[in-house]
């Protein structure tokens, strides 16, 4: 953030963040190779920006439990009224993308 408005205050114009999670980023790959998102994982450690942007653009959600959200953020978000927090929510959790292995394997 700070970065960011020191690059606007010496530019002199509003930055357009195309990071996660804007789904900016997600359009643009989807139309180049043609993805569904019905047939779309986001896997990530992050609540807000992984799991947000996968939801936002209509994917199934992986939390991996690896970074710096925790599944105790996941239940406060789960039990919350806030539509804003219920964004936040997964669909499924690993403990570690390495509990993945074993399905790829099918």
């Amino acid at each position: 953030g700070c970065l960011v408005k020191a690059v606007e205050t010496a530019a002199q114009r509003e930055a357009f963040i195309v990071g996660k999670p804007n789904r900016y980023m997600f359009d643009c790959v989807a139309s180049e190779f043609n993805i569904d998102p019905a047939r779309t994982i986001m896997v990530g450690d992050r609540l807000d920006t992984d799991i947000l942007m996968g939801n936002s653009c209509g994917l199934t959600t992986l939390l991996t439990l690896t970074g710096v959200s925790t599944l105790d953020e996941v239940k406060g978000h789960q039990e919350s009224d806030c539509p804003a927090r219920q964004s936040l929510v997964p669909d499924y959790y690993v403990d570690s993308i390495a509990d993945l292995l074993p399905a790829l394997g099918d």
